[in-house]
């Protein structure tokens, strides 16, 4: 799969006229955590761990970007983006609808309107081997710490992969009575010639982990922030309509993943990424939710009960 986008020093890169009504950025490759199932800092990404961009070139690049492309949602993500707070804060200025992706290891910003999605990924005993000793408990502390009155959306997301999938109805258990939003789940997007054991070797292994996802949205129809219907379209006899074997069904490529590498003078360019996942993405056992959920939204005669847009 090729690399797709050119690369730029202090303007943006030219990324073609089309409209992105969503884009993500990776705002700095520095990350406290490492874990297992990252894919940001698979070695086919620009994921060198630096922050070249400085704060007014990133700001000025992602004006730019936003009005020539009418980008009207960004999530901000890293690394770990609330390592550079400041940028992210006034970079969400320039945003109509803002998320962040975050750890949760320094805390829960404060962003009214806007939403925090933090990872954990599993119940204590299955979370801490994966993202590091003590950040369950670390990630709690914040969630009930912060100022609940503020307007902050804050979510959790957990990244089911073959590791801590026995963990997921014990996961909503523990985190139920939590002051959150919501809990969504997401599915484990292998590289091409996975060799981590982190994902299913064949989709018809997955589909009992989709199934028990879907029992937990029966059971807790407000907490779980998915979609029956984009959920069922994740199964084994129909996701390859929705991915195909090469993304060329993929209908995340409205998206615009902005990704942090040197650029030709060493001083950071945004470089565009074959999917938000990566450039060496296996798309035919793809497991991200959103893929799944745009495809959805886009095919649905009407809402559903309980769906999450």
């Amino acid at each position: 799969m090729a690399k797709r986008g050119q690369i730029t020093s202090h303007e943006p890169t030219d990324f073609g006229d089309r409209d992105f009504p969503a884009a993500l950025v990776n705002v700095t490759n520095v990350c406290n955590l490492e874990c297992t199932h990252c894919f940001v800092f698979r070695d086919d990404n620009p994921n060198s761990a630096h922050d070249k961009m400085n704060d007014a070139t990133m700001l000025h690049q992602l004006e730019a970007l936003r009005d020539k492309h009418n980008i009207r949602s960004m999530l901000f993500m890293g690394g770990e983006p609330m390592i550079r707070k400041g940028l992210v804060f006034e970079a969400m200025k320039l945003f109509e609808h803002a998320t962040i992706a975050t750890n949760g290891t320094y805390g829960i910003p404060s962003v009214p309107g806007h939403v925090v999605s933090v990872s954990l990924d599993g119940p204590k005993h299955l979370n801490d081997p994966i993202r590091g000793e003590g950040v369950f408990d670390k990630v709690k502390a914040s969630i009930h710490d912060r100022d609940l009155s503020d307007g902050t959306v804050v979510m959790l997301q957990m990244a089911i992969t073959r590791d801590n999938a026995a963990g997921i109805e014990e996961f909503v258990e523990a985190v139920k009575d939590w002051p959150i939003a919501g809990v969504a789940f997401t599915f484990y997007v292998p590289p091409l010639n996975d060799t981590s054991g982190q994902g299913w070797d064949n989709l018809t292994e997955r589909d009992s982990v989709v199934d028990r996802v879907l029992a937990l949205k029966d059971k807790y129809l407000l907490l779980i922030k998915a979609n029956r219907g984009a959920l069922g379209m994740m199964k084994s006899d129909v996701s390859l309509n929705y991915t195909g074997e090469e993304g060329e069904n993929c209908l995340m490529r409205n998206l615009l993943p902005l990704y942090m590498g040197d650029g030709p003078d060493g001083k950071g360019a945004f470089e565009r990424t074959f999917c938000c996942y990566g450039n060496d993405v296996d798309c035919a056992r793809c497991g991200a939710y959103a893929v799944f959920n745009a495809a959805y939204k886009k095919e649905r005669p009407r809402p559903q009960a309980g769906d999450v847009d």
